[in-house]
């Protein structure tokens, strides 16, 4: 999966757990903390998937896709994202239709105002807000698949203009500058601290109950 440039949140609390090693031994300090890593990292796809998906119009499976991590040091946890961006067909784009049912006026007086008016495309990116794309249409690609494209800038060998596959925000935009950037990212980082924290503390409440049996 290409990435792009990691990102990274504060994971609050990790260093002052990390100041417990000075009370356990290294190998049951290490084993909590990987314990701790692994409760968060499984619980950000399913958190990242419900604060974005409630707010853009972009399924869970989708937005999962695209999220690897968090990989914790210290009191930081990087996220990686996937670097494509989802097609605004996966932000539910329906392609426009023409004009039509012309009447003639009679000879020589041209064409009626059409009875059905035409309708541009449209997708909604975030939740309640269907925007217009006028100019994209759907047409199969070089694999076969059906594929949101609008005219590019240019023309092929053949003479014919270039076109350009019509994308949506990218998880990674939506996540670091999005509009709904800063909930979304408190959200998670919550998360990923109770996770982590519980995960911590998991292990080590194994722990003493073995060291209390012996």
């Amino acid at each position: 999966m290409a990435a792009r440039d990691p990102l990274s949140i504060s994971v609050t609390g990790a260093g002052d757990l990390a100041k417990m090693v000075a009370f356990l031994d290294a190998k049951t300090f290490d084993k909590a903390r990987r314990g701790g890593v692994t409760a968060a990292a499984r619980s950000v796809p399913k958190i990242a998937g419900k604060s974005i998906g409630q707010r853009y119009n972009l399924k869970a499976g989708r937005i999962k896709e695209d999220i690897r991590g968090p990989f914790i040091r210290d009191d930081q946890a990087t996220l990686i994202f996937a670097s494509r961006p989802p097609t605004i067909t996966q932000f539910g784009f329906r392609a426009g239709t023409r004009p039509s049912g012309q009447p003639g006026l009679g000879r020589g007086r041209g064409w009626g105002s059409p009875s059905k008016p035409g309708r541009p495309g449209s997708a909604t990116i975030i939740k309640g807000r269907r925007l217009q794309y006028p100019s994209t249409f759907l047409a199969p690609s070089g694999s076969g698949a059906m594929l949101p494209f609008r005219r590019g800038k240019g023309f092929t060998r053949n003479g014919k203009p270039k076109l350009e596959v019509e994308y949506g925000p990218s998880i990674a935009s939506i996540f670091s500058t999005g509009s709904f950037s800063p909930l979304i990212k408190t959200e998670i980082e919550l998360e990923i601290n109770a996770r982590f924290i519980a995960g911590y503390q998991r292990v080590l409440n194994s722990a003493a109950r073995g060291y209390g049996g012996r």
